[in-house]
């Protein structure tokens, strides 16, 4: 793709060594740090986007540092040394707070922000229409607010906020981990604080402004944190005191119809790092090809989803989509821009596919394998306890978790819940999603499950519809904002539970037992029945529990809306406790683990837990490639 004229005009800006380094007063489309590099990523097999091209070097940080307006920021601006002594010896060290005495001044990040070219915005609470303690107290504003409160596009999706006519860069889709500090409200005498927000956030537009936003979080000693949409129960994209880098406008999609790399060659994706579920699914469809991916549209794709693995509605036939990822370019934690393949930093290629999110770099883009368009059968349905009672209603329950193998083994995989709504029981299947299936050899798979519900007296009626490929099936099951978010009174917990338990009647009596306990004590449970195994043969930190797993679950307990610290910590306690049965039963180290994007933050032995075997190698490349703790 030839470069715009503007990028053109900062090319040979940023190559005269007689024009000055301009401090910029006033926002700009264009970074005044940047020098537009060649198109070519040989290392990558592809050639990078122009926002990739822009770039911060050596030689434009020590003209910073030559500059007299600039001279005595530009220390702040320079680029790390992973290996250095200094870097050792802050490595863990506490990270400054707003209010602390070495806390950068206003100058400072006047001049970072000139620098960005206006690109840092100061951290409004999107709720903060609702208080008057913020001086912008709007009703119509917090009317609009409240009402699309649990949308997830409030959230996580649109750069303007489509209820606010306001761009909202650090929003996060649950609030619980925020601290429920700025709360949609009709209390006009309430008060909003940051909580858990960040204090400022980068809106993204090129690599070069990235590399400042660490070079500058680094050198000022204060914490970092990443995001895209920001849709993680865990709410990991935020961070109280932080520097948010926003990646959300790097929405680049590119085919490649022939690409090679090892023993691949076919067709891929490059992916921004600002894309979503939804975007990269619709892209692979007007491309003709289907994509590895999640249920919820609005998760970003690139980011926390590919870290955390990707569990997907295609893993019983392609497993995860982390292990489809070819190649990643990044900005790691000295301000510098890497490819990272196998055939460039092999081992931070492998730690950023599964290997946790915001831990070892910044992806700025992704290639990923994709694959020929499939048909897909899906069947929505549900049933409860009310007519036929509760030991006829978990018997049909338990007929359908006696299937999982050959289920799994057909390659499907579901998406359920079950409810105790005061002892009243209920299943709500969301669906069952068969892909590479008609409808006669869906019938067919599920006719012993279907035929027992039928003796049982259980009343059914499946919803079941036959697509002829991937995207047309996820658009209705799923359309656009579906999946509420905005919560702040659930704490969730999960376990990956391994094949053995179901190939061993003793351990499978024990399994169900332990799962069917949980829902009687009032928690709810939500999962899937899904085996991704390793079936593209790839080495990466994938949670090695999901190699073995034959089912995912939730469990989520409820807390007051307005729990006190106590009353959060006694949940917490709760939880741990709600979910032992089930650690019991799939320990680690024999096939259980935990999904950490949906998981107990005091899950024990969580290296464990959430990492499997991987953890020891995890850890040497996280002191390796982030001696500096920067991320």
């Amino acid at each position: 793709m030839a470069p715009s004229k503007s990028l053109f005009i900062l090319f040979l800006w940023a190559r005269s060594l007689l024009l000055p380094l301009p401090l910029l007063a006033q926002s700009q489309s264009i970074i005044p740090v940047a020098s537009l590099l060649p198109p070519d990523s040989p290392n990558a097999g592809a050639t990078l986007f122009e926002y990739e091209r822009l770039q911060l070097t050596e030689e434009l940080v020590q003209r910073v540092r030559e500059q007299e307006k600039t001279a005595k920021y530009g220390s702040f601006f320079a680029f790390g040394d992973l290996d250095s002594p200094k870097a050792m010896l802050k490595n863990g060290s506490c990270k400054l707070f707003p209010g602390d005495k070495s806390w950068p001044k206003e100058d400072l990040w006047d001049a970072f922000d000139n620098l960005l070219g206006g690109a840092l915005i100061p951290t409004t609470p999107i709720a903060a229409p609702c208080y008057k303690n913020w001086g912008l107290y709007d009703s119509e504003k917090c009317a609009a607010v409240i009402a699309n409160w649990t949308n997830p596009y409030l959230h996580t999706l649109i750069l303007v906020n489509p209820y606010t006519n306001e761009a909202d860069p650090t929003s996060v889709a649950f609030q619980i981990f925020q601290g429920r500090t700025c709360l949609p409200t009709s209390n006009l005498n309430g008060t909003c604080t940051l909580g858990g927000y960040p204090a400022y956030a980068v809106n993204i537009s090129n690599v070069a402004q990235i590399q400042l936003a660490v070079n500058f979080a680094r050198n000022a000693n204060i914490r970092l944190v990443i995001k895209n949409t920001g849709h993680c129960y865990l709410g990991k994209s935020g961070g109280a005191g932080a520097l948010s880098v926003w990646t959300h406008s790097l929405k680049d999609i590119e085919l490649i119809d022939d690409y090679k790399v090892g023993e691949y060659e076919g067709k891929a994706l490059k992916l921004g790092a600002g894309v979503t579920v939804r975007e990269v699914y619709l892209a692979a469809h007007r491309h003709g090809v289907t994509a590895l991916g999640g249920i919820c549209d609005t998760v970003g794709y690139a980011g926390g989803y590919i870290a955390g693995g990707g569990h997907t509605l295609l893993s019983g036939i392609y497993g995860m989509a982390a292990d489809q990822v070819m190649a990643l370019e990044a900005v790691t934690a000295d301000g510098k821009k890497i490819t990272a393949s196998q055939m460039s930093h092999p081992d931070l290629c492998w730690a950023l596919r599964g290997g946790g999110g915001s831990t070892f770099a910044i992806v700025t883009s992704i290639i990923i394998r994709v694959h020929p368009k499939l048909p897909v059968t899906l069947s929505s349905f549900s049933f409860n306890s009310t007519l036929v009672g509760k030991e006829a209603f978990w018997l049909g329950v338990r007929a359908y978790f006696e299937l999982f193998i050959p289920f799994t083994d057909a390659g499907t995989y579901s998406y359920f819940w079950i409810y105790n709504t005061n002892g009243t029981y209920s299943m709500d299947m969301k669906p069952f999603w068969a892909l590479n299936h008609t409808i006669a050899s869906f019938n067919d798979l599920v006719q012993p499950w279907f035929q027992k519900l039928s003796h049982l007296g259980i009343p059914f009626t499946p919803a079941t519809k036959s697509y002829p490929e991937f995207w047309p099936a996820f658009d209705e099951a799923w359309p656009p904002g579906s999946g509420a978010v905005g919560g702040w009174t659930t704490r969730p917990g999960n376990r990956l539970f391994p094949r053995a338990n179901w190939e061993d009647p003793v351990k499978f009596n024990q399994t169900f037992s332990a799962i069917q306990e949980s829902s009687k004590s009032g928690y709810r449970l939500g999962g899937y029945h899904q085996t991704p195994r390793n079936r593209a043969h790839v080495s990466n930190a994938v949670n090695t529990a999901w190699r073995t797993a034959i089912s995912f679950l939730i469990l989520g307990i409820n807390v007051a809306g307005d729990a006190t610290p106590a009353e959060m910590g006694a949940a917490s306690a709760e939880l741990e406790d709600a979910l032992e049965p089930w650690r019991r039963i799939a320990p680690n180290g024999e096939g259980g683990g935990s999904y950490l994007n949906e998981a107990d933050i005091g899950e024990p032995d969580w290296q464990s837990a959430f990492y499997g075997e991987n953890y020891p190698r995890l850890r040497e490349l996280k002191d390796k490639w982030d001696l500096e703790g920067v991320f």
